[in-house]
């Protein structure tokens, strides 16, 4: 995982740094912001049918840049991070083909998707502490998957996705220019992050048997709590 995230880590600053290359330049005075931010995710997916899958613990990392208004109240944002979504299956315990009992585990079903956001930010008070909500248009690619279960799926996974995201946080001042902050996120998806036509005949994972075949298709939404650190930039053009 660690390589992956230093991987997305770069570039998520090469892909922003051509996002938001100065917006707002006609301005006097400008101010904009840069940082990472990082922290605990939760997954879940909704399948076809209205079955849910139990909540999958993972983590995310993300860079962002930004352009303040003149009054500071105001932000437009772009976000580039790396987030492990999907879901899980517990057993509490399973027999095999044999009678055999087994004791239970969990199975997860992860995408590691590299996701593009460009959004809105509103600061509710201008004062030590900042709180703030935050709504984003979200675009992701699927760089891999990791099915512990249903591997025969994994095949159907679509690599373009993608949703909004609704965020409330608050942040505070550390230094003149360096600021802190803490964030919720929750990201439903809006498109299918596997689709399987009812054409298709599956597998049975615990007997190797076929099934009849029927239409199948999962939908992630994520929770993500973040820690991160801005640093901000003020820009004054002069005459």
């Amino acid at each position: 995982m660690s390589k992956r995230f230093g991987i997305s880590v770069l570039v998520c600053w090469l892909a922003l740094g051509a996002v938001l290359p100065g917006a707002n330049s006609g301005l006097a005075a400008q101010t904009s912001g840069f940082g990472l931010k990082l922290g605990p995710s939760l997954g879940f997916q909704k399948w076809g049918g209205g079955s849910q899958r139990d909540p999958l613990l993972k983590g995310h990392i993300a860079a962002f840049m930004d352009s303040e208004s003149s009054d500071g109240k105001n932000i437009v944002y772009g976000q580039l991070g790396y987030h492990i979504k999907g879901g899980a299956l517990k057993f509490s315990f399973f027999y095999d083909v044999n009678g055999n009992r087994y004791p239970g585990a969990t199975y997860g079903m992860e995408f590691h998707n590299l996701s593009l956001e460009l959004g809105f930010k509103r600061f509710l008070r201008m004062a030590r502490w900042k709180p703030y909500y935050a709504f984003g248009l979200r675009g992701e690619y699927t760089m891999g998957t990791h099915f512990e279960v249903f591997q025969e799926m994994e095949e159907w996974t679509r690599k373009w996705n993608y949703g909004i995201s609704l965020r409330l946080g608050s942040e505070f001042s550390l230094r003149k220019l360096v600021l802190a902050g803490v964030e919720l996120n929750i990201a439903p998806d809006l498109s299918k992050q596997v689709y399987v036509p009812a054409s298709i005949r599956r597998l049975d994972p615990w007997t190797g048997q076929p099934l009849p075949g029927y239409e199948q298709s999962t939908v992630n939404t994520t929770i993500e709590l973040s820690l991160y650190i801005r640093f901000l930039r003020l820009v004054v053009y002069e005459d």
